[in-house]
């Protein structure tokens, strides 16, 4: 029986990957669960198993190639003996054997007759755009779409119900049908890249690097990003903070953020959102995704119910993600289903910065690094100059579906948790 391996969805928003390298080749057995292909998404980094036990009959995409999800890379032949078909040679004279006893000689078959010339037939109708005038696309068609200055209305689509595919604007602009508007700035794959000097190193992009590009660029490019900036008082996290290192817990300054922004989203339900085409899903759990610098790349491992764990237990699964992370184990499903991002500048941070909304979430905040200066505080009742551990925080909206007050708001009570103190 053959079975079929396909391109799996390694996030909720994914929609296609990239086939890096096959481990396997046709012919090859391969037991049940053994890697047999590496994949790379906007995600993850994985290796897909064999679900079956068999042997390799058919590798249908190449390595390198981009595939949408759920369509089949090989085919594995579960029955025992199985081997890869080869076409089969035109019988022909043995003239070796020919004559000699014990030998028959192999009359030729005639050939079979040329199949008839089909000619070209006219390229396909162009799809006919919804009542209300849009087309339904993925922000990676749409980003390619600005790069070249292409009108999707243009080119025939071959995906579900003809929505113009990723596939389908490559082939187009292959065929030379990209033409940027009049007063354009030179498209990207135009400009001449940069020649390395002597003495330069030249580092090719990793697939995942890859894949992060496209999603900050096709990110950037689908939602206008708000960014709005607040200064937390973080005095009471410090003490706190102390106060378990006393007890012999450490910890860091992040799982405190997180901790503050998960309790905010159940006020702001709002915030805690995805877009699905012209529709915002609220999402009843709060699962928080949490930036991690790994040697691949940047990697946004979640935290399921945030706001029902405790500080301690946030600061456990940030320790955990952060090790499974680095060391390559993390799993496609420990990086589905985030609803809310949080990331934060590492040791040697800086002040603020400004993030990019990670698609198909409404909004993103990030910490900023913590400095002691001098801040007017109201001290028994009088105004006094005092020295505080002052924090910036910034937060990005899609405002497309968060308006400023919503965004403002949320930003407030993440400020107001911070400095109250009341971690326990």
């Amino acid at each position: 029986m053959l079975v079929d391996v396909v391109m799996p969805q390694l996030g909720e928003s994914v929609v296609e990957g990239v086939v890096v390298k096959w481990l396997v080749a046709e012919g090859d057995l391969v037991a049940k669960d053994q890697p047999i292909v590496e994949i790379s998404t906007d995600k993850v980094d994985a290796e897909i198993p064999s679900p079956v036990e068999g042997r390799v009959v058919r590798i249908l995409a190449k390595a390198g190639e981009t595939v949408p999800i759920l369509t089949v890379v090989a085919k594995i032949d579960t029955d025992k003996g199985a081997g890869v078909s080869a076409p089969e040679e035109a019988p022909k004279w043995d003239e070796e054997t020919e004559g000699v006893p014990g030998h028959m000689a192999r009359k030729t078959e005639p050939p079979l007759p040329a199949p008839p010339r089909i000619e070209p037939s006219a390229p396909p109708p162009l799809p006919p755009l919804p009542a209300n005038g849009r087309m339904r696309i993925t922000p990676v068609v749409a980003r390619m779409a600005a790069e070249h200055g292409l009108d999707l209305s243009r080119i025939p689509g071959t995906g579900i119900d003809g929505r113009v595919t990723r596939k389908d604007v490559e082939s187009y602009v292959a065929g030379g049908g990209a033409a940027a508007p009049k007063g354009a700035p030179p498209r990207p794959e135009k400009m001449s890249p940069a020649a390395p000097a002597e003495g330069d190193q030249a580092i090719p992009w990793t697939p995942i690097r890859k894949r992060i590009a496209e999603h900050m660029v096709a990110s950037k490019h689908t939602s206008p990003h708000v960014h709005i900036f607040a200064e937390a008082d973080m005095h009471r996290a410090v003490a706190h903070r102390t106060k378990m290192k006393s007890r012999g817990t450490t910890l860091t300054y992040l799982p405190y953020v997180i901790y503050a922004a998960a309790k905010a989203l159940r006020e702001f339900p709002g915030i805690n959102a995805v877009v699905s085409g012209e529709s915002t899903i609220l999402k009843k759990d709060i699962h928080i995704s949490v930036a991690v610098d790994t040697e691949k790349g940047l990697l946004v491992p979640v935290l399921r119910h945030a706001d029902r764990k405790s500080l301690q237990e946030l600061s456990a699964e940030v320790e955990k993600f952060g090790a499974l992370a680095k060391s390559g184990k993390i799993s496609p499903d420990d990086l589905a289903g985030g609803t809310f991002s949080v990331t934060n500048p590492g040791a040697k941070g800086n002040l603020f910065g400004t993030p990019i909304i990670n698609q198909p979430q409404v909004g993103v905040l990030r910490m900023g690094q913590i400095v002691k200066r001098p801040v007017v505080a109201e001290v028994d009742g009088e105004d006094s100059i005092v020295i505080r551990p002052m924090m910036f925080l910034c937060m990005a909206y899609d405002h497309r579906v968060i308006d400023g007050v919503a965004g403002n708001g949320f930003l407030f009570r993440v400020r107001e948790i911070l400095e109250a103190g009341d971690f326990d």
